[in-house]
């Protein structure tokens, strides 16, 4: 699971998504354990109403579901509770009224998953965990009470429905590392009918922990009045494949030569693969909404190359469809246009985490001299202590309570300075001196500017265009989009 050479890579991504296939995120070997559901419905009966064989959600109870009230597991929550409820569980589906959110939320650690071939049982760890992970979440869905629905079911009236599936990853403290919202409106029955929907969350990046599901049912014409309108979860699972082996952290040269290749400077380790699982969010998001949901996940893999996962449903229309979308953002380099907005959101998230923590610590240091002047004030006076004695003694409690190394090495620095102002002459004197006068120069000069086109008949475009390697990358292109529609036609003869 450690992957390196990203230096090189972002310099030429976009030529490299010119690959792509149908295949799982992760690797089918050794290095990697996948997991059965994590999800508290594991193991519950699969629905009748149901042909997708997924564990069901509705447990032995029927009934209303009311608002932050548990059902097998799930915890369920509404925004507006039509007829005292949120919807109702029966005959072996969860039905949404007017919106419908069921929930879970577990650790990653301590699960225990099989790698292949070798049929081996591993345990989740934190170091395990840092090297990266991977949800797979796979819901059943029946959207057809709706007055537009071709399968007309139940009380088929109002705008079309819409259901979202959400899975996060989050570290020991509830920060959110990671995250994949997909919504749908697409229409669906029972049985043969019903939507089977496969969605992936891949994360690169460390402190991986804990996770977030959820999957919400929303009736279209809102009503207030009427309940049940809205769509029915009838079956889900969500299942963890991480690393078989301890991640090691990466050296401080790696972490440099990272930052070179990125064009950054001074990300830290985590830092460096939120980028990646940024970038491969970011890519999975275009490609999902500009195929209509044939593709569900991407993943960049060790061999420098862009994967790509598309729906088990996926037709053979919409494979190709997701080609040209590949090509598509190949030629328009827009996937370096990604990589340079998803280095912009790390960076400003890591100061805004970096002011959070200061201005925290700041806080408790101002409350502490606050609360120590008080005192001071109400006894008498008292000879003052020599500075190094203070310090030692501040020094040692802090090392007793605060354990993260980053937060006591920033305490500590906070508590120095403050110990060393208190010592020195005050420099407010200076505030408003004059050291010196401005004076405005060099005010009267030549308005010089030149607006006639140079190079009028050449541009990048055409020297691209004319280049002997382009033209070569693009005949090997063609030659390898009309192999893969011939495989893909082949294919398709031989399943009838």
């Amino acid at each position: 699971m450690r992957w390196w050479g990203y230096l090189l890579f972002f310099g030429f991504i976009w030529l490299m998504l010119s690959w792509f296939s149908n295949s799982v995120g992760l690797a089918d070997d050794n290095d990697t354990a996948f997991t059965t559901n994590i999800l508290p419905n594991a193991g519950t009966t699969t629905s009748h109403l149901s042909n997708s064989n997924l564990d069901g959600v509705q447990s032995g109870s029927t009934g209303a579901l009311t608002n932050n009230s548990t059902h097998n597991g799930f915890t369920i929550t509404c925004e507006t509770e039509v007829n005292n409820a949120c919807g109702r569980a029966f005959n072996g589906e969860l039905e949404a009224s007017h919106d419908m959110t069921v929930s879970a939320t577990g650790s990653l650690v301590g699960i225990t998953g099989t790698s292949t071939p070798d049929n081996v049982s591993h345990t989740s760890t934190q170091q395990k965990l840092n090297g990266g992970i991977n949800l797979s979440s796979s819901i059943a869905v029946q959207s057809c009470e709706h007055n537009s629905s071709q399968y007309t079911c139940g009380n088929s009236v109002g705008a079309v429905d819409s259901y979202t599936l959400t899975m996060k990853v989050l570290d020991a403290d509830n920060n959110v590392l990671a995250t994949s919202t997909q919504r749908r409106i697409t229409d669906s029955g029972y049985s043969n009918n019903e939507r089977k929907w496969d969605d992936s969350l891949h994360y690169n990046g460390v402190h991986a922990n804990k996770y977030e599901w959820s999957w919400t049912g929303e009736d279209g014409s809102q009503s207030t009045t009427t309940s049940l309108l809205g769509p029915n979860l009838l079956g889900a699972e969500m299942a963890l494949d991480f690393p078989t082996e301890n991640y090691e952290p990466l050296s401080v040269q790696e972490i440099k030569d990272m930052n070179e290749g990125l064009g950054t400077a001074n990300l830290n380790e985590s830092e460096i693969w939120n980028v990646i699982s940024g970038l491969e969010e970011s890519i999975g998001e275009r490609l999902h909404l500009e195929t209509n949901g044939a593709v569900v996940s991407v993943e960049i893999t060790e061999n420098f190359e862009i994967a790509v996962k598309t729906s088990k449903e996926a037709t053979v229309k919409e494979v190709v469809q997701v080609q040209e979308v590949v090509q598509e953002m190949n030629k328009t380099k827009t996937v370096e246009t990604m990589k340079k907005e998803v280095i912009e959101e790390v960076i400003k998230e890591a100061k805004e985490k970096e002011n959070t923590n200061f201005t925290k610590v700041n806080s408790q240091i101002s409350q502490k001299k606050n609360t120590a002047k008080t005192k001071k004030e109400i006894k008498t006076k008292e000879p003052k202590e020599s500075v190094k004695p203070k310090l030692k003694v501040i020094m040692a409690k802090i090392d007793v309570k605060v354990k993260n190394p980053v937060k006591n090495l920033e305490l500590k620095n906070i508590v120095k300075l403050d110990a060393m102002q208190e010592n020195q002459a005050s420099l407010l004197m200076y505030n408003n001196a004059i050291f010196y006068k401005s004076k405005d120069i060099y005010l009267e000069q030549l308005n010089i500017f030149d607006n006639r086109d140079i190079y009028v008949t050449v541009n990048l475009t055409k020297y691209i265009d004319n280049d002997i390697m382009q033209i070569k990358i693009k005949k090997l292109n063609d030659i390898q989009y009309k192999k893969r529609m011939l495989l893909l036609e082949i294919q398709e003869l031989k399943n009838g």
